[in-house]
C-alpha cells in the first residue's frame, strides 16, 4: 500500500514517521519532495581505476559545499544529499526517484530504496546527461520519495553503516564483502 498525503500527515502527526525540517512544500499527493542540501559529492577523475577488491571508494569522491550553487560538469554523476533528516518506522519502506522537473532538465538516477528503520539524511546518486554544465542550488526540491506500508513490522530494522548519516555519504568499501564471498565458495 502506497501512503497518500492523508496517510503521510497522519504518520507524521503521530510521530511514527519523522521528516525534519518539514517544509510547507514537502508533502505531495502520494509522497514527499525533499530538498537539496548545500553539498554534493563529485567524482575525482585523477585517481585512476577504482578496484573494489582493493580500494576504498570514498577516496574517489570530493565533497563540494556552497550556499551559492555548485556546477556539475557535462555527463557527470554526483551524490546529492537532502536537507531533511528522515526517520523511518519499522513498518514503512520508501522508494526514491527524481522529481519530474529535475528529470526533464536532464538528470537521471537509479532507483534507490530506504529501508524500514533507517534514520538520517538521504544520499542519492544522480547523473547529469547533457553536454553542457549545470549549476544547482541548495533548497531545490529534487527528490520524490514514495512510502510503502509493509504488511508487518520488519524483524530486522535497518542498522547499517549509513544509519544517522549526515551530509553526502560516499559508498562504503566492499573489500571485506568481496573477501567474505570468496571464503563462501
Amino acid at each position: 500500500m502506497i501512503l497518500s498525503d492523508f496517510d503521510l500527515k497522519t504518520y507524521i502527526r503521530e510521530g511514527r514517521l519523522k521528516i525534519d525540517p518539514l517544509y510547507d512544500d514537502t508533502i505531495q499527493q502520494n509522497g514527499v519532495d525533499l530538498h537539496l542540501a548545500d553539498e554534493i559529492g563529485l567524482p575525482r577523475l585523477d585517481k585512476g581505476i577504482l578496484d573494489l577488491a582493493k580500494h576504498d571508494p570514498r577516496e574517489w569522491f570530493r565533497i563540494e559545499r556552497s550556499e551559492n550553487g555548485i556546477t556539475i560538469s557535462p555527463k557527470t554523476s554526483a551524490l546529492f544529499t537532502t536537507i531533511e533528516v528522515v526517520e523511518m518506522p519499522d513498518d514503512l519502506m520508501a522508494i526514491c526517484g527524481l522529481r519530474s522537473t529535475i528529470a526533464r532538465l536532464g538528470f537521471t538516477s537509479p532507483t534507490t530504496y530506504v529501508d524500514a528503520g533507517f534514520k538520517g539524511q538521504l544520499t542519492i546518486e544522480v547523473y547529469w546527461s547533457h553536454d553542457f554544465p549545470i549549476r544547482v542550488y541548495p533548497g531545490i526540491r529534487f527528490l520524490h520519495v514514495i512510502f510503502l506500508k509493509c504488511l508487518n513490522k520488519v524483524e530486522k530494522p535497518y542498522r547499517g553503516v549509513y544509519q544517522w548519516q549526515k551530509g553526502v555519504r560516499p559508498p562504503k568499501p566492499l573489500v571485506e564483502e568481496i573477501e567474505a564471498f570468496k571464503r563462501l565458495i
